[in-house]
């Protein structure tokens, strides 16, 4: 079972980041990611990660500890590559990072590292038990009503909660939901951001065993435990459609060993484009997903089903556009082999009457 009854630590966060000026969003996170991986497309030692922050004057803890996922193998501690840190590394700072960051710190699964304490696992509880208990159920996702104070109200009020003062914590997570665009962050249509942290989420949730098979099945059922849906606004009829597809995809191009699989495609010479692609789903087309190179996969159902699109296009993606070229292209289609209508449109008027 998710962890909703565990108590609530803050630890670091009422620590200072350093986010930057106002309008610039979670940039520093972004900067810290890129600085901590140096480029390298592949899981980092810790104290590598740290070093290289220190020695930009960069905190630690908070990117690492909030945000980024850890591991322990072989006695040494790691921070995993995973969907977090490919679209840092693959794409500059955008808006849909700054998403993506707000919900990798509120789905507050961070895993382990020598040293951690147990609830260090899931640090941020108190942010996700704020969306999915207050901001969801309470306030009916009505994003006026989050503030400091409400947000006070809500940790005092909660046995959980073990801390000899809230206030810091308030107006520290008051600011990052601000800053990481929450009310965007809980809207109703299916945004490039939303489908990034689908794939985060199963990432992480795959690392920790909590989807113990790269099926299906399995990931939907991880995903509703930790309740993704619930993180990103709730569920309606285009993101129940959607999530399903992104699942569908998640699995066909190698869960989280995805990014192994493009090292090894670049290093044989599968791919030779090294940069990242986008899939967009031709019945959803909201919003390209990107992918690292070399992980396309020709199932009949994938081809049939998205269309691919390289990292120019990718980058220069307008849903409009897509939607009316690939309407006239079918038009151009229904033209070339001729094809007419049986009926005239008195004929179908009659039928509609009857």
């Amino acid at each position: 079972m998710a962890d909703h009854l565990e108590e609530w630590h803050p630890g670091s966060f009422t620590k200072n980041f350093g986010w930057g000026k106002d309008g610039n969003g979670l940039i520093e996170l972004h900067r810290a990611i890129r600085v901590g991986f140096a480029g390298d497309r592949e899981d980092v030692l810790r104290d590598v990660f740290r070093a290289r922050l220190e020695a930009k004057g960069i905190n630690f803890y908070v990117p690492a500890n909030f945000f980024l996922f850890n591991y322990i193998s072989e006695q040494d501690s790691y921070i995993a590559f995973d969907e977090l840190v490919f679209q840092a590394i693959e794409f500059q700072h955008s808006l849909d990072f700054d998403r993506l960051g707000l919900f990798s710190f509120n789905l507050s699964l961070v895993g382990t590292w020598k040293g951690a304490r147990s609830y260090q696992r899931r640090p941020a509880l108190w942010s996700n038990r704020y969306i999915v208990e207050r901001l969801a159920y309470y306030h009916a996702w009505d994003t006026n009503k989050v503030d400091a104070d409400d947000i006070q109200t809500f940790l005092q009020g909660d046995s959980r909660y073990h801390a000899a003062t809230s206030r810091k914590l308030s107006t520290n997570l008051n600011y990052l939901y601000q800053i990481g665009g929450l009310p965007a962050m809980v809207a109703d249509q299916v945004e490039r951001w939303w489908m990034n942290a689908a794939f985060l989420a199963a990432d992480r949730l795959s690392r920790l065993k909590v989807s113990r098979r790269l099926t299906v099945p399995s990931v939907n059922e991880a995903l509703d435990e930790f309740d993704f849906l619930l993180l990103t606004g709730g569920r309606n009829v285009e993101k129940t459609y959607a999530i399903r597809r992104l699942i569908e995809m998640y699995v066909a191009v190698g869960g989280a060993e995805r990014f192994e699989k493009s090292a090894s495609a670049i290093e044989l010479g599968i791919s030779n484009d090294p940069r990242p692609y986008g899939l967009i789903d031709k019945k959803l087309p909201r919003a390209p997903k990107s992918l690292p190179p070399g992980v396309v996969n020709t199932m009949d159902w994938l081809d049939a089903s998205y269309e691919h699109v390289d990292q120019d296009e990718l980058d220069e993606f307008d849903v409009d556009v897509f939607v009316r070229e690939a309407s006239l292209r079918a038009l151009a289609q229904i033209r070339a082999n001729d094809i007419r209508p049986t009926m005239s449109s008195e004929e179908l008027m009659q039928i509609m009457r009857d």
